[in-house]
């Protein structure tokens, strides 16, 4: 049995618990803040968890039996959330099995030409704020995948470009559903150990 931990009520996040509630001997947990709310009949295939994703209580029940975890969390303060995972984590002693997170390109000033972050009105603080974040992924020292996307739309699903950490990303877009295809794969099938790629 395999248990999968989303964490964020997003769009990508939906996208693949979907993908994942339909795999054999898999449980999958939902993990979103008190105010938002997941579709209903996503709902009724996981166990769905509320909580304040800043404080590290939330997170005891969540990160039982080993699980895989994606991060779908978006905007400012993820490194707040995953502070208050990480702590919890370390604290209680509490192993996970992988960890895939949601970042952004521009971390690494490695895309050519204007790349928009919608709702996003600090972007530098925006930037160290994901930098930090996936630091702290890293140090956990747990096998992770850190996943870089350009402006994020709502188009259909496309094959992805996936680009190398370290080299130059071409400023565009690309779907929600395209990341959370890719997002998927890594969490049923592993690879891209210890990587942050972007995706276009």
């Amino acid at each position: 049995m395999t248990t999968y931990l989303i964490l964020g009520a997003t769009p990508i996040g939906v996208a693949v618990a979907r993908q994942l509630v339909n795999q054999p001997d898999t449980t999958v947990r939902y993990l979103h803040g008190a105010t938002t709310q997941l579709p209903a009949d996503l709902a009724d295939q996981v166990t769905d968890l509320t909580g304040d994703l800043h404080k590290a209580v939330t997170y005891g029940p969540a990160l039982q039996d080993r699980p895989v975890v994606f991060s779908a969390l978006t905007g400012m303060d993820v490194d707040w959330a995953f502070e208050a995972l990480f702590d919890t984590q370390y604290r209680q002693q509490l192993p996970l099995t992988r960890f895939v997170m949601l970042s952004t390109a521009g971390v690494d000033q490695e895309v050519t030409g204007d790349l928009e972050y919608p709702g996003i009105t600090d972007v530098k603080e925006y930037l160290n704020q994901q930098r930090y974040a996936a630091k702290q992924v890293d140090e956990a020292e747990f096998p992770y995948t850190i996943l870089r996307p350009v402006t994020l739309t709502d188009a259909p699903a496309a094959t992805p470009k996936i680009i190398a950490e370290g080299q130059p990303v071409p400023a565009g877009t690309v779907s929600r559903e395209t990341v959370a295809r890719v997002a998927g794969e890594l969490l049923l099938n592993g690879g891209h150990d210890y990587q942050s790629l972007a995706i276009c």
